[in-house]
């Protein structure tokens, strides 16, 4: 028998973060302007111990439970929906003013496991669509891609998904008999772009949820890095209908390796089922259940700290403004303060918060041109066309700076400087010194 792959992962053959893993991996010198990781030095690793016996000590004497059977059952297989649903509906009430039932709550493994449960249970691939920002976070694009389920983009404007073409759109489906199922969105300083979505942008998808009969998924990624004086209500907190699917994920808050992702559905069908009880059953039969052991270390810092984590992320916030006032510096120096004419025709935006901006060129990039910029001037950028699916524009890239040493940054941007200099000068082939 003749083996054979699936044939849509041939419709990621260019995956992003794959080839930026390599490009990493094969240029160790290079300063990477493409990882969109916190910066470790922030992880209290050291604690996990404290914290794990922190949940142990609150749970023993709030439920009256003996200490070591509940260090016993940490090590054991435990319910598919969480054992810290009480504890995060505290911090969902504290800190961000959602009022929401325990059993309306799903622990994930990380926000990916929660884009994948929804779909797996809300979508038919026959009748089914997806909706995405675009450019979009390539977790959901690219699954639904692999997974068979058509996706289909918005166009970003500076103040979130331009709802004009989205209510297009969801009509011409249903022209086709084609019902949109699901919209998502990251309403706060959005993953390439650092966009937030405005607060009557907000309202108004909420209302053509309930006209066109979809499903929000809210990825709450980067909320809480406002810089802004406004924090904005997240989507879920406007939710009139129980339309929005919230997702929200300790991987920045905290630390990625923890892996632990919270998933609010609050929808009720009309036979009375309740979405969050179908999300249940999904998970049962794909991960089965989330760690207990990083649950535990998750719910002990949201005890240490009294629900909210403001305080405790409190100096990864300021480092993390200050590294793109930095970045920004750096830019005006190197783009402004001559008077190369092509100079003037390089933009950037000034993100409200989260961990990215982005740099709109006069000329297009392309992956080859990654390579030629880590290789011979030892800097990482990622063009934006990596998460773009109906409109591709290779004259824009994405920087993130959440990840990038202070001292660092200002070399980054130089060498990138010299790099689109010679690249507008020269062209790409002159270029290419040293490569192979």
């Amino acid at each position: 028998m003749r083996k054979k792959l699936n044939d849509n992962l041939n419709s990621i053959e260019n995956d992003t973060m794959e080839f930026l893993n390599e490009i990493a991996e094969n240029y160790p010198s290079a300063i990477s302007l493409a990882s969109g990781r916190p910066d470790s030095r922030f992880f209290d690793l050291k604690k996990i111990d404290f914290y794990i016996n922190t949940y142990l000590n609150f749970i023993s004497e709030t439920q009256k439970k003996p200490y070591e059977a509940l260090l016993s059952n940490l090590g054991q297989y435990s319910d598919a929906s969480g054992i810290i649903n009480e504890i995060i509906t505290k911090y969902l009430s504290v800190e961000y003013g959602l009022e929401i039932s325990p059993e309306n709550i799903l622990i994930n493994i990380g926000t990916q496991e929660s884009l994948l449960i929804s779909v797996l249970t809300l979508c038919n691939k026959e009748e089914d669509v997806i909706i995405v920002e675009d450019p979009c976070y390539v977790g959901i694009k690219n699954y639904a891609l692999i997974a068979g389920y058509e996706v289909s983009g918005v166009k970003l404007y500076t103040d979130g998904m331009c709802l004009d073409s989205l209510e297009k759109k969801i009509i011409n489906y249903k022209e086709k008999g084609k019902h949109t199922k699901i919209v998502y969105i990251v309403s706060d300083f959005q993953n390439p772009s650092g966009i937030r979505m405005s607060v009557e942008k907000r309202k108004q998808i909420i209302e053509l949820s309930e006209k066109y009969d979809f499903f929000i998924l809210e990825d709450n990624a980067y909320g809480d890095f406002c810089f802004a004086d406004e924090i904005f209500p997240t989507l879920k907190k406007l939710d009139k209908y129980n339309r929005v699917i919230y997702l929200h994920t300790f991987s920045k808050l905290i630390y990625p390796s923890v892996r632990i992702g919270v998933m609010v559905a609050d929808y009720k069908f009309d036979d009375g089922r309740s979405l969050s009880n179908q999300l249940k059953k999904v998970k049962g039969y794909t991960t089965v259940n989330t760690s207990s052991i990083n649950q535990a270390i998750i719910a002990g810092i949201l005890i240490e700290n009294s629900f909210s984590l403001k305080q405790y992320n409190k100096e990864k916030l300021e480092n993390l403004k200050e590294k793109k006032n930095l970045t920004l510096d750096a830019l005006q120096k190197y783009f402004r303060s001559n008077s190369e004419e092509w100079c003037g025709n390089v933009q950037w935006n000034d993100p409200e918060g989260g961990f990215f901006m982005v740099i709109d060129l006069p000329f297009k990039v392309t992956r080859e041109d990654v390579i030629i910029c880590a290789e011979v001037f030892g800097v990482i950028f990622t063009p934006m066309s990596f998460f773009q699916l109906d409109e591709i524009n290779e004259k824009n890239i994405r920087i993130a700076y959440s990840n990038i040493k202070e001292d660092k940054i200002i070399t980054a941007v130089e060498r990138l400087y010299n790099f689109l200099k010679n690249k507008h000068e020269n062209g790409k082939k002159e270029c290419r010194i040293g490569t192979s």
